[in-house]
Order: structure tokens, then C-alpha cells, then sequence
């Protein structure tokens, strides 16, 4: 159970074991039924369901709608990644005197690229999907964001990357979320296992190395097999084969922390910084 706004949701999730349903989720709004991709939300008998609304986070606004894959297009843990990469964004814009270049890949809704574009700097929002790029612009709209500070590409991931490599594009840093499996707008499959490596070799051929190096990668992880050392350990290797030591890389779990303390792992997470 989660309350978006004034809304209460119920979505499964497989790492939520042991949770006891107490009368309080009686009260949900909507209840997302099946398996993702495969179910429907139904909504408590009576309530009136907004189309679509929005939630805050900080001085983040977000639009919230309840989508067929259970999710709403907001990812909640994500905040502790927007705060770690606006701290980072902030050393390094005062290192360099100007605003950054970021290039958020899998962008989807924009969580990343509204936190850092409203800091101020210029945000590359790359993802496949027609719809989430639409959804993104309204997020901009919601935050204000001036026309200049966001340029909007509806391609793949890594077709789009490849072409800056070879146009000598650069970036102060990258934010990657990529899903396990997936498809480009042109059919071609992505594999998480297979096409995450080659990505990464070019991502970080896109890395700035002005005023002293790039401010931050971050490379979201939710393939069950991975975990935060081994992504960690990717992304360590391939930074550091340009960087050197110069780049301090970290691992953790994204966790959603209910108000009685507990915690629900959500994902993993690795960030190299310059150091």
C-alpha cells in the first residue's frame, strides 16, 4: 500500500513477503489486479478516480496516472538518487564555472532530468517510448523548465549514444536506468546481460574530462541476478580503464521506507563520482 497525494494504492510486488493486510487497505483507492503487464486496476466501488493528478517531491512536481504495468510513473525511490546527483552536479558546476551537460538514458518520465534540469543545467532525455517522452514534457511543463533546458530524443538508447561517439559529443554525466529486456522503436531487441557492457564502453567515451574530470555516472540495476557489488564492479571497470582512480565508485539498494521503519528493497544502484 502507498499514498500518492490523497490517493491510496495497492500494487503487488515480489519483494513484499510476510506483510499483513490490516483494515487499512480496505481503504485503497484503486487495487492493481494480475501480474504486470497482464492485469488491470480496479478501482474501490463509489470513487471517483482522477484521470491523472499530481504529487510533490521537494520542490519537484510529478504527474501521477495509473498505467497497465502497475506502475504510475513515478519511482519514489529514485529520490535518493536525484539528491546525491544534485549535490554532485553542484560540486562540479562550481569546478568547471558553467552549467553541466547531462545525458539521462531510459529516461522514461524524467524523474532524473526534472531534479537536475531545475538545478539549472542542460539535460539530453533519450528514451524509445513516444508515450513516456510525452509524459516527460508534462513533468517539464508541472516544473517550469525553460524550452532550452531540456532537448527531448525519442530513439534507442544505445543507436543514439553510438552517433554522439562518433560526432565527439561530451557530457559532464550520464544517468542510465535500463530495463532487463526491451525493444527499440525499430524492433531491435535489448538485452540487459548482453548490451549493457558494449553501452557503458561508449557512455564513458562521452565523459567529459574538462576542469579536472566528469561530475557523476549513476547506473540503475532491477535484474534479479545482478546485485549492487557486481554492478558496482561493471561500472567500476570500465570508468576506470579512462579514468583511472580518479573516478570513486559506489553500490547500494534503492529502498522504500514505510513510516514504522521498514524497508522494501525497490532496485540497486551504482555512481562513480570524481573524486
Amino acid at each position: 500500500m502507498e499514498q500518492w497525494g490523497a490517493i491510496r494504492l495497492v500494487r503487488p510486488d515480489p519483494t513484499a513477503a510476510g506483510v499483513t493486510r490490516t483494515k487499512l487497505w480496505q481503504t485503497a483507492d484503486a487495487i492493481y489486479e494480475g501480474e504486470k503487464g497482464k492485469g488491470n486496476w480496479v478501482v474501490r466501488s463509489g470513487q471517483e478516480m482522477p484521470a491523472e493528478w499530481v504529487v510533490e517531491f521537494g520542490d519537484l512536481k510529478m504527474q501521477v496516472k495509473l498505467s497497465p504495468y502497475k506502475h504510475t510513473g513515478v519511482f519514489p525511490e529514485q529520490e535518493e538518487n536525484w539528491k546525491w546527483m544534485r549535490a554532485e552536479a553542484q560540486r562540479a558546476a562550481a569546478r568547471v564555472g558553467r552549467e553541466l551537460r547531462i545525458l539521462n538514458l531510459f529516461a522514461y518520465t524524467g524523474g532524473a532530468t526534472m531534479a537536475l534540469a531545475k538545478q539549472g543545467h542542460f539535460v539530453t532525455h533519450v528514451d524509445s517510448s513516444k508515450p513516456a517522452v510525452t509524459w516527460g514534457r508534462v513533468n517539464a511543463g508541472l516544473n517550469e523548465l525553460g524550452a532550452d533546458r531540456v532537448r527531448w530524443m525519442l530513439e534507442d538508447a544505445a543507436t543514439f549514444v553510438a552517433r554522439e561517439r562518433k560526432r565527439e559529443k561530451f557530457y559532464d554525466g550520464i544517468v542510465l536506468d535500463p530495463p532487463a529486456f526491451g525493444h527499440s522503436p525499430t524492433g531491435k531487441a535489448w538485452v540487459l546481460g548482453r548490451d549493457l557492457g558494449p553501452l557503458l564502453e561508449d557512455c564513458c567515451a562521452l565523459l567529459s574530462d574538462d576542469a579536472g574530470g566528469p561530475a557523476f555516472v549513476v547506473l540503475n540495476g532491477y535484474a534479479q541476478h545482478n546485485t549492487p557489488e557486481s554492478l558496482r564492479l561493471l561500472l567500476a571497470e570500465i570508468l576506470r580503464r579512462r579514468f583511472g582512480e580518479r573516478m570513486k565508485i559506489d553500490g547500494g539498494e534503492l529502498m522504500l521506507r514505510a513510516a514504522d521503519g521498514r524497508e522494501l528493497s525497490t532496485g540497486i544502484v551504482a555512481r562513480g563520482r570524481f573524486a
